[in-house]
């Protein structure tokens, strides 16, 4: 049997290169027997700044989700701060954006195994030589969100030109589909989040018993706040 326990705030923020606004969404956790329907926060407290000095906070456009005013950029290299006040409790986190790493290319490969169709998309890039870079890959296949995570980092190809796989049970991607594929240039504490959150699932090859990832919150909180560059490239499959 799972006990009760007290819900938890979960707040997932993001600041990217792209135009604002950036938005902020805040929830309550439910209890594992309850149905995934998790109660919108509203009335808090939430800004963002940056180390440039800008400061901007947010306007609640729905339940539970805040929206920027365009007073703080995305800009590769500043650190942001996101700080949420609510109920009488306050939570902060930090995160740096990465530079920009170009996505050269999206290619289809089509697999050895599985079906005669069996297709997986293949992001190219090289990796900046000397630097610590971390990678998350979002897929839509004609319009549709895929529900799987996808993360890279360079421990084992610094420098060099990746083409990795973006494979996963259950995902089946079929000549005529458009597909598209987001790059995304995180920071090492996204990065090791995404993971945990991924072997939590119970998917690849770290899969673990399931538990909730650390974040980088001050604070008893769940979710995470990141910022991140923003790449897209598309094709139709063959």
């Amino acid at each position: 049997d799972l006990s009760e326990v007290p819900a938890q705030y979960v707040i997932e923020g993001s600041v990217t290169n792209e135009a604002a606004p950036f938005s902020v969404r805040i929830t309550r956790s439910v209890n594992f027997d309850q149905p995934n329907d998790f109660p919108a926060v509203s009335e808090a407290l939430v800004i963002i700044s940056d180390n440039a000095g800008r400061i901007d906070t947010l306007l609640e456009k729905k339940p539970g989700v805040y929206e920027t005013k365009d007073a703080v950029p995305g800009v590769s290299g500043r650190t942001y701060t996101l700080q949420v006040a609510v109920e009488g409790q306050r939570f902060m986190a930090s995160s740096t954006m990465p530079e920009l790493v170009p996505f050269e290319e999206l290619r289809t490969i089509r697999l050895p195994f599985g079906g005669t169709n069996a297709l997986v998309m293949t992001p190219v890039f090289t990796d900046p030589a000397g630097l610590e870079n971390n990678y998350q890959f979002i897929q839509s296949n004609n319009g549709k969100r895929q529900p799987f995570i996808f993360v890279a980092d360079d421990r084992n190809n610094d420098g060099s030109q990746i083409s990795t796989l973006l494979l996963a049970p259950d995902m089946e991607t079929m000549p005529g589909d458009s597909v598209t594929v987001e790059m995304r240039s995180i920071d090492r504490a996204t990065y090791k989040y995404f993971i945990a959150l991924d072997a939590s699932n119970g998917n690849g090859p770290n899969a673990s018993v399931p538990a909730n990832p650390n974040n980088n919150f001050e604070g008893a909180c769940l979710g995470y706040f990141a910022a991140y560059t923003v790449q897209r490239r598309s094709l139709l499959v063959e």
